[in-house]
C-alpha cells in the first residue's frame, strides 16, 4: 500500500501583491511598502507603539491600516485585490475616504 498525502492549499500571497503600480520594479514596489509601514515580508501588522490612548486592538489595526493604505495611494499605487467585504468598502483601498 502507497501512503497518502494531502494536497495543501498554496499559502496565501502576501498583500503587497495587491498592490501595483505601472513601472515600478519589485524593490521599489517593497520599499514604498516599507516606507508607508508595511512589514518586509510583503503582509501589514499594526504596531502597538502607534496605538492612540483608548482605541482598543480593532479600532488601531483599522486605523493603521487605512493609513498605510492611503500611503500607498498618494504614492500612485492602485489596489487589485477583492473589495467585497464590508470591512474592506469601509477602507482607503477600495474607495473609502
Amino acid at each position: 500500500m502507497g501512503c497518502f498525502v494531502p494536497q495543501l492549499p498554496p499559502p496565501p500571497k502576501p498583500h503587497i501583491e495587491n498592490w501595483q503600480r505601472t513601472e515600478t520594479s519589485a524593490e521599489t514596489r517593497l520599499a514604498d511598502w516599507q516606507a508607508c509601514g508595511g512589514h518586509k515580508s510583503g503582509n501589514f501588522a499594526m504596531d502597538s507603539k502607534n496605538s492612540i490612548e483608548g482605541e482598543d486592538v480593532l479600532q488601531a489595526y483599522k486605523r493603521q491600516s487605512a493609513e498605510h493604505q492611503r500611503c500607498l495611494i498618494r504614492k500612485g499605487y492602485r489596489y487589485s485585490g477583492h473589495c467585497s467585504t464590508v470591512y474592506m468598502k469601509s477602507m482607503p483601498a477600495c474607495g473609502a475616504p
